[in-house]
């Protein structure tokens, strides 16, 4: 019996107790009209939406870095303007299956990316965001949790959409659940796809750029998560398939920057040389010292050399910091220049790879202790001027209280390298975050102060000035480290022979 049919029922014989299923069918009929009547009417009317138009392809919406910071010289500014061919899939859909207003923001975002190599990795990272503000050491921790890959602004669709406007970000962490299931969807599939790929590649195969981007991706999504094992994994298969395929050479001049800057950070989390040579023909070139500067370079590499001679590869590494802070200071007033951070990264790379591959022999356990102390303050500016800009994934390795062992174990006291010392102390001190390692330098820096007869913290930072500095970048974390040693000082209590680093203090 098909109630939609048959409008009576002929009840002249009752066969309801008889016929379970005509019984079933007649309640069904009459309950229809009841059911409807007690339905509210609902607030939200769908209503079957369209696309007026797909979205323009990845390589026609690439974000132009030259309106963020004036480029330098004529280097970077190619390099800002190319656009690398990245394939755009973008699912073609009739309609919108609720109102708009009902489905998650990422969902629909999402849908649009199609095989963006950075969604992933822009997912998790705005999933992942940071709120601190308040000025304190664990503050000041926390605010270096985020990682930023300084090409995905140019070469991500998905960076812009995302993360690029505070209403959307705050909207994804919201639905923790949503944006998780979407990074784990996104994760099995790319992976099936890199397997597939590297499978069908055949030993005379050139380098294929979706392929490498995507590894790419998914190591800067290992990074985000703090999966570092992972990313040292996707990071060893990536230079097998760049070796299989002839080096990178043939590959976009973007593409192999962002092999070099991984090279060099995870160079820079394990301390070992970099793997690949550097990309000379792609890097900007730091303009020179001033005249002053250079003079004052010329007696830190005197005072320097008498360490050992061992130390002019990290008199070169110094020449350059410097260099770099020059630049930075005299563009400080530019709008933006300093939340650029592939600007910066392009200039300090070639620095850290230096620094890298040379200080190997120095940081040996033959070396002077303030030979190795030197060589290890170098790898800490690098990895906090990094962080400032949030290009370093992990935490600072145990650099500083390295370094002030070093210097604690060191015969070389003298008042000749008492300017080095203050120094070495001052970056331990503001380049980590650990109690224990910043509560050392604090009392290095105590003693020193103590023998010198230096009364308050001004005096110290002037002693330093020669050194390779960045004033603008560590202004908060100097301060706070020049606080607490001058709350702690007691100038009473001034040493006049020798140095003892009171750890009680």
């Amino acid at each position: 019996m098909d109630s939609q049919e048959y409008l009576f029922v002929n009840l002249t014989q009752d066969k309801r107790s008889k016929d379970r299923k005509t019984a079933k069918e007649i309640r069904t009929y009459v309950m229809q009209d009841i059911g409807k009547a007690r339905r509210k009417t609902r607030k939200n009317v769908q209503v079957p939406l369209k696309l007026r138009s797909s979205p323009p392809p990845l390589a026609q919406s690439i974000l132009d870095i030259t309106s963020v910071a004036k480029p330098v010289n004529s280097t970077v500014r190619s390099l800002q303007g190319q656009d690398l061919e990245v394939e755009s899939h973008t699912p073609e859909r009739s309609g919108l299956s609720r109102p708009f207003w009902n489905q998650n923001p990422l969902q629909i975002l999402d849908d649009g990316w199609g095989m963006d190599p950075f969604a992933l990795y822009t997912i998790a990272l705005a999933l992942n965001g940071n709120t601190a503000t308040s000025s304190s050491y664990a503050a000041l921790s926390q605010q270096r949790q985020c990682f930023l890959f300084p090409f995905a602004p140019a070469n991500s669709r998905s960076f812009r959409d995302l993360l690029i406007s505070p209403t959307m970000r705050d909207a994804v962490a919201r639905d923790f659940g949503k944006g998780m299931s979407i990074c784990l969807r996104r994760c099995a599939s790319g992976l099936r796809c890199i397997n597939s790929s590297i499978a069908s590649m055949s030993p005379q195969a050139s380098l294929e750029t979706p392929l490498i981007m995507a590894i790419i991706g998914f190591i800067c999504y290992n990074y985000v998560c703090q999966d570092f094992a992972q990313a040292r994994i996707h990071f060893a298969g990536l230079r097998g398939i760049i070796d299989l395929g002839g080096g990178t050479g043939s590959l976009p001049a973007q593409v192999r920057l962002m092999i070099m800057w991984i090279d060099i950070t995870t160079a820079l989390m394990r301390n070992h040389p970099p793997h690949y040579a550097l990309p000379a023909d792609l890097l900007p070139i730091l303009p020179p010292l001033p005249l002053d500067s250079s003079s004052q370079m010329e007696s830190i590499t005197a005072l320097m050399l008498s360490i050992s001679p061992e130390m002019s590869s990290v008199v070169h590494v110094y020449r350059d910091l410097k260099r770099l802070a020059a630049w930075l200071e005299t563009r400080s007033a530019m709008p933006g220049i300093e939340g650029d951070c592939l600007s910066v990264s392009l200039f300090l790379d070639p620095i850290a790879h230096r620094a890298l591959s040379d200080s190997a022999p120095i940081i040996s356990i033959t070396s002077s202790p303030l030979a190795k102390a030197c060589a290890l303050a170098a790898l800490a500016i690098i990895i906090s001027l990094r962080r400032k800009h949030d290009g370093f994934p992990g935490a600072l390795p145990s650099y500083p209280i390295t370094i002030t062992d070093a210097l604690r174990n060191s015969e070389m006291d003298g008042p000749e390298f008492l300017m080095l010392r203050l120094w070495l102390l001052t970056i331990s001190g503001i380049s980590t975050t650990e109690r224990n390692e910043r509560q050392g330098a604090q009392a290095g820096l105590m003693a020193e102060m103590r023998a010198a007869g230096l009364r308050n913290w001004r005096g110290v930072m002037e002693r330093i000035s020669p050194m390779p500095w960045f004033k603008s970048l560590w202004e908060e974390e100097c301060m706070l480290l020049g606080k607490d040693v001058m709350s702690k000082l007691r100038l009473s209590e001034t040493i006049t022979c020798g140095i003892s680093y009171d750890y009680a203090a």
